[in-house]
């Protein structure tokens, strides 16, 4: 294959290989979004199978919002405490009651221990891929990592990977209107590697990689987007005309590309790709200074808080599919100072954030279609460490879903006396992939093929019809 982008090399009108990258927009996208629309296409409209159990609530989403705690939060110390237990097991935090009598959560969570009627608590979710990139993996995608075996080696990501669950709802149950099927939100990274496992397309193929906003940070109590806004210029912006420039150059420079697939109808697909870039829905969707001051104030000024707001505009603007990271690298991963992280960083911005995501759709109608879930890769150890800390746990934690029809105020599954392990009604990650396919309207055991033209089954779990209303 003919290679003439190396360091240095200039393209015609002088466009050098890292002005192209700039002028594609961002790294995690850029031109990828023709393929994208090449795909869609060349691809069968999907259908969408109702199953029989739950179907009542089947499709009942029209978006998801997947918040996704990267390092694993203690379960112990946030949604399933336990008094009785010994200290050294207990730890420092108390429990709550909520506004749902019978269920208590940590006493640092005061904002949601007011709605917990609005949410569930899966106390027995549990798998036993017990380190983070293989955790994360499987709560990505619902499937467990090929090289699960290997604890504490860091995989890397490879186009055969099995999809992430929003992936697959960009392939299957893309957005109706112009604008984004799969945005992520935040910075998913694990020992400085920006390709953690689970959170792109793999064997589906690039064109089903999010839309990445991956560093996000508020200024002012605005949201800072730079590095994103030259991807959001109107179409007669200037930015968009150098964007046309570099579709004609790289149309004329084609027949040095012949062993490149991608570079076939570029200008068609690339045309469509930017007016979705440049539509006036996107626009609307990640300008939140047209937030007023209040609903900032709601939110908080913490990155999360401004994140949180940021995906209930995303899916009020129509995407599907929403995912928000944690702001930074691995932050849950608390092997020393739990309590005090917990107390002092970790939990104050989420009990905001998250309760005023869940009272703003709430308001403006949208939670009854908007399913949310919150979770991490994993939980923490019944036993604290000598550093005041909690280690790796899969084998029992917790999650928190709301919305799209599932009945607020409940508690699914518990854990044993010291919440080491499940109970009773253990959930899998595939259940939790398999739920959000549910309320999406997509069948779980549905197919789909990957770029070699391989079937895929969407999910090997099931939903949890028991939370469904």
């Amino acid at each position: 294959m003919l290679s003439i982008l190396g360091p240095g090399s200039r393209l015609c009108d002088g466009i050098t290989r890292r002005e192209m990258l700039r002028v594609g927009g961002l790294g995690f996208t850029g031109l990828l979004w023709s393929d994208l629309l090449r795909s869609r296409a060349g691809a069968a409209a999907p259908t969408r199978k109702v199953r029989s159990p739950g179907a009542g609530t089947f499709g009942k989403a029209k978006a998801c919002i997947v918040i996704f705690n990267y390092g694993g939060p203690s379960h112990l110390d946030t949604w399933d405490l336990k008094p009785d237990a010994p200290r050294e097991i207990r730890g420092e935090f108390k429990p709550a009651a909520t506004r749902v009598p019978g269920i208590s959560i940590t006493e640092h969570l005061p904002r949601l221990a007011k709605l917990a009627n609005e949410y569930a608590i899966v106390r027995s979710v549990t798998h036993r891929d017990n380190d983070h990139a293989i955790g994360a993996y499987l709560a990505l995608t619902g499937y467990s990592h090929p090289k699960n075996a290997i604890l504490g080696i860091e995989p890397p990501a490879t186009p055969q990977d099995l999809p992430s669950v929003g992936s697959v709802v960009s392939k299957l149950r893309p957005a109706d209107r112009a604008i984004f099927s799969y945005v992520t939100l935040g910075d998913l990274r694990h020992f400085g590697n920006n390709d953690s496992l689970g959170q792109n397309a793999g064997c589906l193929g690039r064109a089903y990689d999010p839309f990445t906003l991956p560093f996000v940070r508020p200024i002012d109590g605005s949201l800072d987007l730079r590095g994103v806004t030259s991807v959001l210029t109107k179409v007669d912006g200037p930015q968009m005309n150098g964007r046309r420039q570099l579709v004609d150059c790289m149309n004329r420079i084609a027949p040095a590309l012949e062993a490149t697939a991608d570079m076939r109808s570029l200008e068609d697909f690339s045309r469509r790709a930017y007016q979705l870039l440049s539509s006036s829905a996107t626009r609307e969707a990640f300008d939140l200074a047209k937030e007023p001051l209040k609903i900032h104030e709601l939110y908080g000024p913490s990155r999360f808080g401004q994140n949180c707001l940021l995906a209930r505009r995303l899916v009020e603007a129509g995407v599907p599919m929403v995912t928000l990271y944690s702001v930074g690298n691995r932050d849950w991963d608390t092997h020393s100072h739990n309590f005090r992280l917990l107390k002092d960083t970790l939990l104050p911005p989420l009990d905001q954030g998250l309760s005023a995501l869940l009272q703003d759709l709430t308001s403006r109608g949208l939670l009854d279609d908007t399913l949310v879930i919150w979770m991490g890769d994993m939980g923490r150890t019944p036993r604290i460490n000598r550093d005041a800390g909690r280690d790796h746990w899969s084998f029992c934690y917790s999650v928190v879903m709301a919305g799209a029809g599932i009945r607020g105020g409940q508690v699914y599954g518990s854990s044993d006396r010291n919440a080491a392990y499940p109970s009773t009604n253990p959930v899998s990650p595939g259940d939790l992939a398999a739920g959000i396919f549910h309320s999406l309207g997509i069948d779980p055991r549905a197919q789909v093929r990957d770029q070699q033209g391989r079937p895929l089954i969407v999910s090997a779990g099931n939903p949890i019809h028991a939370l469904l209303g």
